[in-house]
């Protein structure tokens, strides 16, 4: 594994290991998106694009619809946008982010 990967490695698997330990369980409606904005913010990543997606992958801009949040990144650990992508469940009107998948966009 070269140094880039590793670094991508490390950084993502921070991320993941954020949202899969219940960093932003039991939130608010209004607080999902900041709980997700501060928690990357607070692994030292940069929030260029939050995107919000109902269950049929459409863009939506009501989180109560939306089941799917896709958040672009910058670091200066890594190059390239970092892409997240996280499931909304909403239990009793209260909302789980999990983590689902990462990617990066070089360039």
């Amino acid at each position: 594994m070269g140094e880039l990967d590793r670094r991508i490695y490390e950084l993502h698997s921070k991320v993941m290991n954020e949202f899969m330990s219940g960093k932003c369980y039991d939130v608010d409606e209004p607080l999902v998106i900041d709980c997700i904005k501060d928690t990357l913010a607070g692994i030292g990543l940069s929030i260029n694009d939050v995107t919000l997606f109902d269950l049929d992958g459409n863009v939506t801009n009501d989180i109560s619809n939306a089941r799917y949040v896709r958040v672009i990144t910058t670091s200066n650990y890594v190059g390239g946008e970092q892409i997240f992508t996280f499931a909304l469940i909403k239990l009793r009107n209260k909302y789980r982010v999990l983590y689902l998948q990462s990617a990066v966009k070089e360039g």
